[in-house]
This record gives C-alpha cells, structure tokens and sequence, in this order.
C-alpha cells in the first residue's frame, strides 16, 4: 500500500466510506466561501445586501489592466489568473459532519470562516506580509486542547518561491508545522488537496495519508508536483549514496 493515496473525487462520498474515527488527524483546508476574487483587498471591507463586495474586485481590476497602486507587482498573482468559482461556496454541514466522524482530531484552516465550537489550541499562521492591504496571518481551529501557536513563516520566500499551481496554496513548511500535533504512525487525512503542500509534507514525516482532490485539473497537476518532488528526491538519495560510497573507497582526510 503507497504511504500517500491520491484520489480525485468528492470528499464527502469518499469520507462516507470510512468507519469512525478512521484517521487519527484531518489537516484540512476547505473553501472558506468568501468569493476571493471579488474581494478589496482591504479597501472596502462592506459586503451589500447579496453578501458580495460592491464596485470592482480587485482581481478584475488587474485583469483588465486597470490602473491599481502596486499593480506591477500583484496582476500575475494566480488568483486573478485561475479559476476561483469553487471558493464561492462554503463547506456543507454534511461536510463537517463526516469530517467529525471519521477523524480524531482536526485542524480546520479558514476555522473563523465556520460555525465550529469553541477551541483553545488555535493556530496563526503570520505570513510576514509588509501590505496592509493583505492578510497579515491566517486562523486555524484545532481540536486540541492545547496553548494556542503561532507559526511564523513568510508567505513570500522559502520553497513558496516555487511557481504556485493553485490559487490557495499553502507552504509545505506550515504543513510539517501542523504535523507536529500528530504522533509515529498516525494515518492523515487532507480533502482538498489543492496543491499537494501537505502530501509532500507527510511524506518528508514520514505519514500516511489519503488526500482528495475534486478538480481534475488541479488534481493531475498537483500529483505531477508531487511526482517531481518524489523523482528530485530519489535523485538526491542515489548522489548521496555515490558520495558515500565514494567516501568510503577513498577517504578525504582534514
């Protein structure tokens, strides 16, 4: 059995073929259903009656070149280039409801955006980020009965400076943050795979984990992610074996 399983189908069936508290921990990071791309950026933070932002979103501004201050800088941002209707709709009760019953513990991120109970083993996640206009940080409801964290990592630089595949993508170092509430030998679940940050994750840790994801677009370039990562891995592995067995066969000396 591969430690990390893939599939391409929607979370809530596939979470109705698991017993009970199948998974020991859900790291998961649902559609928060706050139509980002017809968001302000901070500029006007009233939604009208329909619940939607009034005048341009700032995304269409960029798209139709608009004159924006820091345009240079935000007009390639994947979230004005991709698809982005799913985060138009928040998660289902029947969502958190299989979730609930198939995992032990949960880390829900977006947890402010969702009706869930009280929790004292919160995390932020602070992005460094130097724009006001910008989220500073993100919230995530835990189950755990624990101090809350922060986790303090820049959403602009380390392994994010990869080309992003998906418009929510989250670092992999947030992501082996996370697995630190989990234990050896613990199974994880992820729903929305997005871009396969937490499969990597998992498999540096050394997890099992089954992962969904719905779109079959994201879904095949988010595995092929995974895939390079797997393969540049492997190709590190074997030069870090002829560098030992070289080593061995003719020692350097200092």
């Amino acid at each position: 059995m591969n430690r990390i399983n893939f599939y391409n189908v929607d979370c809530i069936e596939f979470m109705k073929t698991k017993p009970d508290n199948y998974y020991d921990l859900a790291i998961v990071d649902p559609p928060y259903g706050i139509n980002a791309p017809n968001m302000q950026m901070g500029s006007n933070p009233n939604r009208n009656e329909k619940g939607q932002y009034p005048g341009t979103s700032t995304a269409v501004k960029l798209k139709k070149g608009d004159s924006f201050h820091g345009r240079g800088k935000l007009k390639d941002r994947i979230l004005n280039r991709m698809n982005t209707d799913w985060d138009c709709i928040p998660p289902s009760e029947e969502y958190f409801e299989q979730l609930f019953r198939v995992s032990k513990n949960q880390i829900i991120w977006g947890g402010n955006y969702f009706d869930l109970p009280p929790c004292r083993g919160f995390i932020i996640w602070n992005k460094n980020q130097p724009w006001e206009n910008f989220s500073q940080a993100e919230f995530a409801w835990t189950s755990f009965n624990m101090p809350a964290k922060v986790f303090t990592f820049s959403n602009r630089g380390g392994t994010n400076e990869e080309k992003k595949i998906h418009p929510t993508q989250k670092d992999i170092e947030l992501y082996k943050f996370c697995l630190k509430f989990a234990t050896e030998g613990d199974k994880i679940l992820d729903t929305h795979g997005g871009s396969m940050s937490s499969a990597i994750a998992c498999d540096m840790k050394g997890f099992e984990m089954d992962i969904c994801e719905l779109d079959n677009n994201y879904f095949e370039t988010a595995v092929n992610r995974f895939n390079s990562y797997k393969t540049e891995k492997e190709e590190i592995l074997d030069l870090g074996f002829a560098k030992t067995k070289l080593s061995a066969q003719n020692p350097v000396l200092f």
